[in-house]
């Protein structure tokens, strides 16, 4: 199978747990739905809803690449995962992302702890993977991809990666538990 063909079952199956994970818990737990915010004050939480919509659509520009421009082959080549690199990457982003909101409504009815570490791992593994995606972007030194392509599908990339680690990873986890 092509890298641009497993790239895309790989968002088409990643995007439906992701996107699935959130209707789901939002929707069969409506009663911990201010619960999911933990201490993030309003202002922040609308901070947090416009980083999400700009990271959305930079994950957008980045797939048009890895798709349309054949990213998903020449970005991956030279790296150690060989020309799936993109996909693996993409992989592990989308499950870790998708793993998080189960979690942390375990650990809000459960009030176990356990299930708390492994919320702030799954974001952490999300943004991790995020940032390897953009090394893998911004390393390819190759001509098959003009540098604006390149640089379209490193913006889109960032945009989605601050989202993860600054919004999501650092400052969500901090103010989780403050009241």
């Amino acid at each position: 199978m092509s890298p641009q063909v497993t790239f895309i079952l790989v968002n088409m199956i990643g995007g439906i747990l992701v996107l699935g994970g959130y209707a789901i818990g939002i929707g069969n737990f409506p009663e911990h739905r201010n619960s999911l915010w933990g201490g993030v004050s309003t202002s922040w939480r609308q901070a947090i809803v416009v980083s999400m919509l700009i990271a959305a659509v930079g994950y957008l520009m980045f797939c048009y690449m890895a798709v349309f421009k054949d990213g998903a082959t020449h970005f991956s080549h030279d790296w150690l995962l060989g020309d799936h690199s993109i996909t693996i990457l993409t992989a592990i982003f989308l499950i870790s992302a998708a793993c998080w909101m189960p979690f942390l409504l375990t650990y809000i009815i459960s009030g176990t702890n356990f299930w708390w570490i492994l919320t702030v791992v799954a974001l952490w593994i999300t943004a991790l993977s995020l940032i390897l995606l953009c090394l893998v972007v911004a390393t390819y030194n190759g001509n098959d991809i003009s540098s604006t392509e390149k640089i379209l599908a490193l913006v889109g990339l960032t945009a989605i990666t601050f989202h993860c680690l600054v919004m999501d990873a650092i400052l969500w986890v901090v103010f989780f538990h403050k009241t």
